[in-house]
């Protein structure tokens, strides 16, 4: 386990160096030409190919490791080459799709929580209940119980019908694991046990217009 982290570690060390060098450079075919000679090399496939196919279709072809490296790179060329209006928001989105589903990395997921911040706080109005949820998944791995508690009750303004009930449900299940934690842990992230059981509370107690409209 130590030995995956060590390398996921260098990976993310690696694609840093890569983007300062891309950030150096003075004319965007340049930086699309290094962007696409990594991706390729550590994905399979130029970064325009990533860009061209959906997320599902990216969950379905890539493993753990080239999906980080594709949504690190994806993140890059936003942050770093000249777009058309719209454009970053769209790959930063990928990116944050792709990041996301890492969830169940455990041991990567300290390590990426900042990027995911950051790319959730650019594109949140694009972001669905699945979306937040996905995120919320992410944060819970990395013991970032403040940011999973965000997430949670941000899903759930957005979820309805049975999808509401399926995020409520799991929710509470995240908070209630959350609030079984050392102490040491909830310090770091600003919480408290107390404070993640009354958000549990808070959560079962949520409205949920579809059942108004469906009584029984």
């Amino acid at each position: 386990m130590n030995y995956q982290r060590d390398y996921i570690l260098r990976m993310i060390h690696m694609l840093g160096e890569l983007m300062r060098e891309v950030a150096r450079m003075m004319d965007d075919q340049d930086r699309m030409r290094l962007l696409n000679s990594a991706c390729r090399e550590h994905c399979g496939m130029p970064l325009t190919t990533i860009e061209a196919l959906s997320v599902e279709s990216l969950l379905t072809l890539l493993p753990s490791v080239p999906r980080l490296i594709a949504g690190e790179l994806l993140a890059g060329k936003a942050e770093t080459c000249r777009l058309p209006i719209g454009e970053a928001e769209q790959l930063q989105y990928k990116a944050l799709r792709l990041l996301a589903s890492l969830n169940e990395e455990t041991q990567w997921c300290d390590l990426l929580t900042q990027k995911l911040q950051t790319l959730k706080q650019a594109v949140f109005p694009l972001l669905t209940a699945q979306d937040l949820m996905d995120c919320a998944r992410f944060f819970a791995q990395a013991e970032q119980y403040d940011e999973m508690e965000d997430a949670l009750f941000q899903g759930m303004a957005l979820a309805s019908g049975e999808a509401r009930e399926t995020c409520r449900s799991q929710g509470i299940a995240m908070l209630r694991r959350a609030a079984g934690a050392t102490e040491r842990t909830l310090i770091l992230c600003r919480m408290t046990a107390a404070e993640l059981r009354l958000s549990a509370r808070e959560l079962e107690a949520f409205p949920n217009p579809y059942e108004r409209e469906n009584p029984v």
